[in-house]
């Protein structure tokens, strides 16, 4: 009784936390996304026959950072789902499950990573920021890697803290494990430990030889991965990331130069090493940006909604500036953490070139460590001197967050799970065609994506096993057509006459339509009825009554599995005539 007396608004915010991660975690988001998908599958194929889909992989290279046959994704997450996907199967609640509960640890870690540098009161603060917080409870809620990372980051990080002597050493396999779990955040891991163990060691004003050590070990793991980048995959990455000698800084320069007067000190001014200082600068400004942090954020975030509540503003502005006023040191170990969090975003050239582009799951850490500060701005509320001022300050700046709370949670459970985020229209292709061919109907996929799609078709069916794994195995390594219980997937064939075939036909939208005289049902958009894949000589769905564009759809539709036939067809399947 004593413990839960000292530790009850602790305990409160642990649970709200839980609650908002947990909450309808099985149906939204609705569907696994594509680099999701990659760890997932992988895993299975490690748990299976401990190699991957090409057979050909040895999962304990991903340590010396090689990797699957076609992929470059971080190392760490393989070996963290294999264990679920293994005896769980292919649940979306499991996987999901096993993330949110490193989401309620980060928050739990934040709290204790506050109360440690600042106080009890900008620990509590910060623990409820981060519970309420739309982009941890969007992080949180997915299979991204990046949840993982943070959650290592922040134990890392507070273990250096809390240490003495040679117990220091128990961060180590922490932060090796941080380095492991994303690509991004490896820029930001050797300045990381470097921030926090000079400020550990100049607080304590001993271990140095432990502190050495850690950044001694810390060191050499980054400078084996440097070696390692000629030989792995992930060295194929190096090309996005954003040097002064990119072709966009060249052709800037030029075309900088054609529209100047000439001058003696032109070249002082217009060069590769000033126009990508401009560039990082500009970049940076359009990370820390209120537009981006507060309203718009991105396309992968993409829910329509900022990463914070414009509250926060106010708050982590408070936290700045009482931060240095009262707690230099420990404010500039945070904002130091703060700049080199952002070395990802900063060097980062999206595939498409956009090199102004934001992309948020290089800022995971940056949007953690903010929320401190978040906290440490609340806790001055604390010392308002008029009891009945302060309490009721307090309660008006809590109402405030869960009101606002209550609008994110809107826009993310009622709308944003209507946008066919994730493919979702891939996990209702899968699950058409696994009613069909249970119905005794063979079926055909034509996609452009047709091997992606089976894979997941594979995960949202079960259906990756021993018995038919070599099978798999074999299928996707000839590159041509794959078939699996009645369910064939190929490439576009717009030649493809549906009316002198027996067999359902399901056709990508992007592929084009087939036969104009073939009469079809359809899988469409939630958003605007528009055509997602033709089906084909159905006989399942047609002999109910079908909607003409989807309608009420209801958060327990996103139970897809869980649905018998007749409610999937007339909750998915839409009529064209």
């Amino acid at each position: 009784m004593r413990f839960l007396k000292k530790n009850l608004f602790l305990i409160l915010i642990i649970l709200l936390a839980a609650f908002l991660r947990f909450f309808w975690i099985g149906k939204i988001p609705a569907a696994i996304g594509g680099d999701e998908m990659v760890y997932i599958l992988t895993a299975k194929t490690i748990f299976l026959r401990f190699t991957d889909l090409s057979g050909t992989w040895n999962p304990l290279s991903i340590f010396t950072f090689h990797y699957p046959a076609g992929e470059g994704q971080a190392e760490l997450s393989y070996f963290l789902l294999a264990p679920i996907v293994g005896y769980a199967g292919f649940s979306i609640f499991a996987i999901k499950a096993f993330y949110a509960i490193l989401g309620i640890f980060n928050v739990l870690l934040i709290y204790l990573i506050t109360n440690k540098l600042f106080s009890k009161n900008a620990a509590l603060f910060a623990g409820f920021v981060a519970a309420i917080n739309p982009w941890q409870i969007f992080l949180a809620r997915t299979s991204y890697e990046m949840g993982p990372a943070v959650f290592f980051f922040l134990l890392s990080f507070y273990l250096l803290l809390v240490l003495k002597n040679w117990k220091i050493l128990i961060a180590v396999p922490f932060l090796f494990c941080a380095f492991y779990s994303y690509i991004a955040t490896k820029l930001a891991f050797l300045p990381f430990v470097i921030c926090v163990l000079i400020y550990c060691y100049f607080v304590n004003k001993k271990y140095f030889k432990q502190y050495l050590t850690v950044f001694l070990l810390s060191f050499l793991l980054v400078l084996f991965f440097a070696f390692t980048l000629k030989t792995s995959q992930v060295g194929q990455r190096t090309s996005e990331i954003f040097f002064p000698n990119n072709p966009l800084i060249s052709t800037q320069v030029n075309e900088l130069k054609k529209a100047s007067i000439q001058i003696p000190f032109l070249n002082f001014f217009d060069n590769k090493l000033t126009i990508y200082s401009q560039v990082l600068f500009t970049k940076f400004i359009n990370a820390i940006s209120f537009n981006y942090l507060f309203i718009t954020a991105d396309n992968f975030y993409n829910v329509g909604y900022g990463f914070f509540y414009l509250i926060d503003l106010i708050f982590v502005s408070l936290g700045l500036y009482f931060g240095f006023s009262k707690k230099r040191k420990e404010s500039i170990l945070l904002c130091a953490i703060l700049i080199f969090s952002l070395a990802a975003q900063l060097v980062h050239v999206p595939v498409e070139g956009n090199v102004m582009e934001n992309f948020s799951p290089h800022l995971s850490l940056f949007l953690a460590i903010l929320l401190i500060f978040i906290g440490f701005g609340l806790s001055q509320l604390c010392l308002i001197k008029n009891k009945s001022l302060k309490i009721a300050s307090i309660l008006v700046v809590v109402l405030i967050y869960f009101i606002s709370l209550a609008g994110f949670l809107n826009v993310y459970f009622f709308q944003y799970s209507l946008r066919d985020n994730f493919g979702f229209h891939v996990r209702l292709m899968s699950e058409y065609a696994k009613l069909a061919s249970q119905n005794g109907q063979e079926v055909v996929i034509y996609s452009p994506q047709y091997q992606d799609e089976f894979k997941k078709y594979l995960f949202y069916a079960d259906s990756l096993n021993n018995n038919n794994f070599s099978k798999i195995k074999n299928m996707l390594s000839a590159n041509e057509k794959i078939v699996l219980d009645n369910v064939a997937f190929m490439g576009c064939d717009n030649s493809v006459d549906p009316t002198k075939t027996k067999k359902v036909i399901l056709s990508n939208n992007v592929c084009g339509g087939l036969s104009s005289k073939a009469k079809r049902l359809s899988i469409a958009r939630f958003s605007d009825g528009g055509e997602l894949y033709g089906i084909y000589n159905d006989t399942m769905c047609s002999r109910f009554s079908l909607k003409p564009y989807p309608s009420n759809i209801s958060v327990n539709d996103f139970d897809v599995e869980q649905m018998t036939a007749p409610q999937f067809c007339q909750t998915f399947v839409i009529s064209n005539h």
